[in-house]
């Protein structure tokens, strides 16, 4: 059959190029006469809609009810990879496979069944080349019908949006990772905590980044090592809900990990760098995780990619940051690798702090605690407790101290202080101002001139930090208090007449080490049964608070003289110390033993 007669023949209403030139040049055979104006302006329209049709820079296509193409443009053959020519009578399919043609085509026939005209995201690839790999395409699908109603076919309108959409994603990806960066920022380092960094750093990861991720750090418990293997302890894991069992198999927070020479894991420690296993095999994982068991529990939790990230704290390599991934995620992309190697790197500086806090903070501890475990005790007639509370992790430990000191002249010398500032020279300097004051303090003299003198050692050693003291003398013939202090907070007289009277009428000297000159000594009556308490600054001082309004608190206390020393301790420290506080608590109080006739007797400590 010649074009003529398939131009003749065809009512189908869309046609197909050969058919639609065919008509036109019988139109165009017809003699003058016989060609009426409404047929040449007729086949005038059609070649101007032709023309828009095939010069568009959008891809348009018209499709019968089978779905076959009828007509092709030029832009849409560009787009597909594929001649104009060779799309008519094959459907979506067959021309382009690499796109997602059962979303396409379900579109399509909804669109043919209600008319009612729809919108959709197209991606995948075509044999068009470029751009090389995934493309993206918006198209819009209309119903086509003849002046009866009935229906024709569909066409489609396809705009490339690749460029727009790979901007937009790249944008994406820059606002997600200034998030998770942003997000490292406030969450990452809170405290001084080691493990507790450790937890928030697997959560800033946890479900953003990974589904499972494990911080194994250096064990350096033991020296030398139980074996020749490389122990890590794991000081945190988190998990998505899929896999909240994960450590039950793989070893939970404090477990040791040994790590195997051949692994992914002493790969990462040797090379300092990541490790990512993407979509691993079998015998690959065997080999890279060095176990069969534990490769055989990642296909078992439905892990399909891992990556490993050192976790270094300067120029030393201190653990490794474990990630994996399950059939939820795709596998790790370069970029995701930078991005989590960028977390693991500030995460780090956290804990290297962290671990060199707590270092120092457990060598301060001891110490003090060891020079604090050393008082002498005081004489059978006066009655003293103590306690000592450091601070929480916020702060390092404090250079706070107390002492008893028993006499022989009979008195009891009470000693708080409180060297200026944190750490482990506060604790040491703390020892050497300790030591100083003892050792006066035995010689029998004054409460104010055990402080001048130790005040001129402290210039003479040279002494960095200045430190507060109070020294009191306890006599229990006379029920007197003899006082000095070096600029350290009034101590508190509880009696049954005066639940509690701070003593500010003591002189008040410069701290020791500031300056050498003369402390006054004041001496105060202590009634039957009455409690002097002394502490440091860290029972009352708080950053929110007035230190005269906290000192009306401290004096405002309900407090028991006749009570157990220890349950006044316990009052103060619940009443007081309760909230947090950036220093170390000293207390200590005593108590003059009396018969019922009000005389001083002995009794045990």
């Amino acid at each position: 059959m010649g074009e003529e007669d398939a131009c003749a023949e065809s009512d189908r209403g869309v046609l197909t190029e050969p058919e639609a030139r065919a008509c036109m040049l019988r139109i165009e055979a017809l003699a003058e006469a016989d060609r009426p104006e409404w047929l040449r302006v007729l086949g005038c329209d059609y070649r101007l809609l032709r023309q828009v049709l095939d010069r568009a820079d959008i891809g348009i296509a018209v499709l019968d009810p089978a779905l076959r193409y009828r007509y092709v443009n030029a832009a849409l053959a560009r787009l597909n990879g594929v001649a104009a020519e060779d799309h008519l009578g094959r459907r979506i399919g067959e021309v382009v496979p690499g796109i997602n043609v059962e979303d396409t085509e379900q579109a399509l026939t909804a669109v043919l069944e209600d008319g009612r005209p729809r919108g959709l995201t197209v991606s995948g690839t075509t044999q068009s080349g470029n751009p090389a790999g995934p493309r993206w395409w918006h198209n819009t699908y209309h119903r086509l019908e003849d002046d009866r109603g009935a229906t024709l076919g569909a066409a489609a309108m396809v705009l490339e949006i690749t460029t727009d959409r790979v901007i937009r994603e790249s944008l994406e990806r820059t606002r997600r990772r200034l998030a998770l960066l942003d997000q490292a920022a406030t969450r990452i380092g809170t405290t001084l905590d080691v493990q507790r960094t450790c937890e928030e750093l697997t959560q800033v990861l946890v479900p953003q980044l990974a589904d499972l991720v494990a911080v194994d750090v250096m064990d350096f418990e033991r020296f030398p090592p139980p074996s020749p293997t490389l122990q890590l302890r794991r000081l945190a894991l988190s998990s998505t809900r899929g896999l909240q069992w994960a450590g039950h198999y793989l070893g939970a927070p404090g477990a040791l990990i040994g790590v195997q020479p051949s692994s992914a894991a002493a790969r990462c420690l040797d090379e300092q760098r990541p490790v990512v296993l993407n979509r691993i095999g079998a015998a690959e994982a065997q080999g890279l995780l060095a176990d069969s068991r534990r490769a055989g529990l990642f296909r078992k939790l439905g892990i399909h990619s891992g990556c490993y990230v050192p976790l270094a704290a300067g120029h030393d390599t201190v653990g490794v940051v474990a990630l994996a991934r399950g059939e939820s995620k795709d596998p790790f992309s370069d970029e995701e690798v930078s991005l989590v190697t960028e977390l693991v790197r500030r995460a780090a500086s956290s804990i290297d702090a962290a671990q060199r806090y707590t270092r120092q903070r457990n060598t301060a501890v001891v110490l003090q605690r060891a020079l604090l475990s050393t008082r002498t005790a005081p004489h059978p007639e006066v009655e003293c407790a103590s306690r000592y509370l450091p601070t929480g992790s916020g702060a390092e430990v404090g250079g706070d101290w107390y002492d008893t000191i028993a006499r022989p002249d009979g008195t009891t010398v009470l000693v708080v202080g409180d060297v200026m500032g944190h750490g482990l020279d506060a604790a040491a300097t703390m020892a050497e101002y300790r030591a100083v004051v003892r050792t006066l303090a035995f010689q029998g003299l004054p409460p104010h001139e055990v402080l001048t003198r130790a005040d001129a050692v402290a210039q003479a050693l040279e002494l960095e930090r200045l430190a507060t003291c109070l020294v009191a003398a306890i006599d229990p013939l006379t029920s007197t208090a003899t006082m000095a202090s070096a600029g350290h907070l009034p101590s508190l007289l509880v009696t049954a007449e005066e639940p509690g009277l701070l003593l500010e009428t003591v002189a008040i000297g410069p701290p020791l080490g500031a300056a050498f000159e003369p402390y006054e000594s004041d001496t105060v009556t202590l009634s039957a049964g009455s409690v002097l308490v002394l502490y440091t600054d860290g029972l009352v001082e708080r950053r929110d608070q007035d230190i005269e309004q906290a000192l009306t608190e401290l004096a405002a206390l309900d407090l028991d003289p006749a009570a157990p020393l220890d349950h006044i301790l316990d009052t103060l420290l619940s009443r007081l110390a309760a909230a947090p506080s950036e220093d170390d608590v000293a207390l200590l109080v005593a108590r003059v033993r009396t018969s019922p006739s009000g005389t001083a007797v002995d009794g045990e400590v």
